[in-house]
């Protein structure tokens, strides 16, 4: 008699686009989980940082990417093959555009690379524009990409989320989890606490202090029977001395504040 169980379905989904188009945002709605740090400030996301959705059948890896743009500095450079390379490595590539975006001009660049076969439009942020001027959208990309599929959604809002997420799994070539079913990362504690302090020192700091400027974990201490707290030491990172002032502010309020916002979120995750 035929087997009609179905098999398990896995693959890597790359989200890739220029900065600030929601890429971070979409892969923590699809994942239910705060994983990608998410700033108004453009290229916060500097590492390919794994997201795994595991469903009954089936394990979806998403790559979330630096993102994509024209530049010399040897820091964007760097970050640009990041893309690069997850485009090779990817079974599904999400190209992210705004709704509200004008200049095609990289996108256009980005689809050649990606190939039309496994490339799907996301047009994000449709909370920025009225629903009449949804198909015209659609319309407008099929005609200067012939892009197969085009999908409209809102990460922030979630409208639109779990209609990508059933596209992605449909796509998705049979094959085995590449990860245990108990874990939605590739990445290790100390990692995610490195950029949640990163993502709050961006967050109060605004545009004070460059993008450029890193955290280090110095020191992580797992809770004994002893001492039942995590305790971590981190360094913030700067290009300049004057900006170590800035940081720590008046009295040493602004770090405090940094520390404080980034605990919370630590002792979630």
């Amino acid at each position: 008699m035929p087997n009609n169980e179905s098999k398990f379905k896995s693959g890597y989904v790359a989200l890739i686009g220029k900065p600030n188009v929601g890429k971070s945002t979409l892969m923590n709605a699809m994942l239910g989980e705060e994983l990608s740090i998410v700033t108004k400030k453009p290229q916060t996301t500097r590492h390919k940082i794994a997201g795994i959705l595991n469903r009954k059948g089936v394990q979806v890896v998403f790559l979330d990417t630096p993102g994509f743009h024209k530049s010399r500095k040897l820091l964007n450079i760097a970050m640009n093959d990041v893309v690069d390379s997850v485009i090779d490595d990817a079974d599904v590539v999400c190209l992210l555009v705004s709704a509200d975006q004008k200049d095609l001009s990289i996108e256009e660049g980005l689809i050649k690379r990606i190939g039309l076969s496994k490339c799907i439009l996301v047009i994000n942020k449709s909370d920025l524009i009225t629903k009449e001027k949804y198909d015209g959208l659609a319309k407008r990309y099929k005609e200067l990409w012939s892009v197969q599929e085009i999908i409209i959604l809102s990460a922030v809002r979630g409208d639109g989320v779990d209609v990508l997420v059933d596209s992605l799994v449909e796509r998705l070539p049979e094959g085995p989890a590449y990860f245990p079913d108990d874990v939605f990362t590739d990445r290790s504690v100390r990692f995610l606490a490195a950029e949640l302090i990163r993502e709050q020192l961006f967050l109060q700091m605004q545009q004070e202090i460059p993008y450029s400027t890193a955290i280090e974990i110095e020191d992580f201490k797992d809770p004994t029977e002893d001492d039942l707290i995590t305790r971590i030491t981190a360094s913030i990172v700067v290009e300049k001395a004057s900006q170590k002032a800035m940081i720590i502010g008046k009295g040493g309020k602004r770090i405090k504040q940094i520390g404080t916002e980034a605990r919370k979120k630590i002792e979630e995750l």
